[in-house]
């Protein structure tokens, strides 16, 4: 009986060890590998579709966030890759804890419109758990790609904008309210580089205000220019550091009943309210639009899964629109 047991557990042995032998993994070490399987699976993410797509926007209540979110929706969409995308409201506490949401769900990149370092902490996190980060609009010192422009050129060219027309229409006396917000840096110098072109190019009008009016909160450009209106009898021109408030300023002047061709509003983002209030001859005479940002966050997307390194930031591309080609980006429904 014993010899039986002793045999049968010497053929159990050597079965075992044929088996490991098989595998390719000696007996008694570690199997290394899954770690190796994992990056297969990490390279070829971007060509067959295995991939997901976190969105994390100041918010999507206005029309330029709106646009990007449906753009990125498409993209995704026609490469096979699950897309999600969230609103953190312009609150850095919000938006570090949907970072680590997005980490939670599997993102594999996540692309950030932070406002500011504040969240620093939170994507460099995510990086370490092996998600490739994107910033669009803003530059800090964590990301493996940055789409972006200097904010300051964007103020100066939406300032040049209103001067050209001011010096043209006003004959130079133009009576400036200047919309910015001190709450964000990168749009704090987009308001310096309008005051600066203003100040350069239309040396005869006078800048009335500069007036804080936050981080794109809905209705922040109708109450303000409610009392700038009131404020200033003889206001007639408003440049703003987006589309979102020059919008709701466009509709308050024409609301006020001064909706003439000597009222001037100025803008960015190239929203489709924006470029029809331009289109319409409306107080709305001009705004900066941005190259297509969705499709080319998408193309970056699967540059930097497929292991591309970006190190500088990669500069976007911008238009002026006014009356004059208007019509070249925006078509009457």
């Amino acid at each position: 009986m014993k010899k039986r047991i002793l045999s049968l557990l010497l053929c159990v042995t050597m079965l075992a060890m044929l088996c490991a032998g098989c595998s390719g993994t000696p007996a008694g070490s570690s199997d290394t590998s899954a770690g190796s399987s994992e990056d297969a699976v990490e390279t070829s993410k971007s060509t067959e579709g295995n991939v997901k797509i976190g969105f994390l926007s100041p918010t999507l209540q206005n029309e330029f966030f709106i646009g990007i979110d449906n753009e990125l929706k498409e993209g995704c969409d026609e490469k096979g890759w699950d897309y999600v995308s969230v609103s953190f409201d312009n609150d850095s506490a919000t938006a570090i804890s949907a970072i680590e949401n997005l980490v939670t769900g599997k993102c594999d990149v996540i692309i950030a419109m932070v406002s500011d370092d504040s969240c620093d902490s939170a994507l460099k996190a995510a990086q370490e758990e092996g998600v490739k980060i994107m910033e669009c609009g803003v530059q800090t010192e964590v990301y493996d790609v940055c789409l972006n422009t200097v904010q300051k050129d964007i103020g100066v060219e939406i300032g040049k904008m209103a001067s050209e027309w001011i010096n043209t229409q006003l004959n130079g006396a133009g009576k400036v309210v200047v919309y910015t917000t001190y709450q964000n840096q990168d749009m704090q110098e987009r308001g310096e580089g309008i005051q600066e072109a203003l100040k350069e190019d239309a040396p005869d009008a006078e800048i009335l205000e500069v007036v804080d009016i936050g981080k794109d909160v809905v209705g922040a450009g109708t109450s303000t220019t409610e009392n700038m209106l009131q404020k200033y009898g003889d206001l007639n021109t408003i440049v703003c550091y987006g589309d979102a408030a020059a919008v709701e300023a466009m509709e308050a002047v024409k609301a006020a009943g001064l909706g003439s061709d000597n009222f001037g509003i100025f803008a960015c983002d190239g929203t489709n309210q924006a470029l029809a209030g331009i289109a319409n001859n409306d107080v709305m005479r001009g705004t900066v639009v941005f190259d297509p940002l969705g499709p080319l966050m998408i193309e970056y997307c699967e540059r930097v899964l497929a292991g591309e390194e970006f190190p500088d930031m990669v500069g976007t591309g911008t238009t002026s629109v006014t009356a004059a080609n208007v019509k070249e980006f925006y078509t009457a429904e």
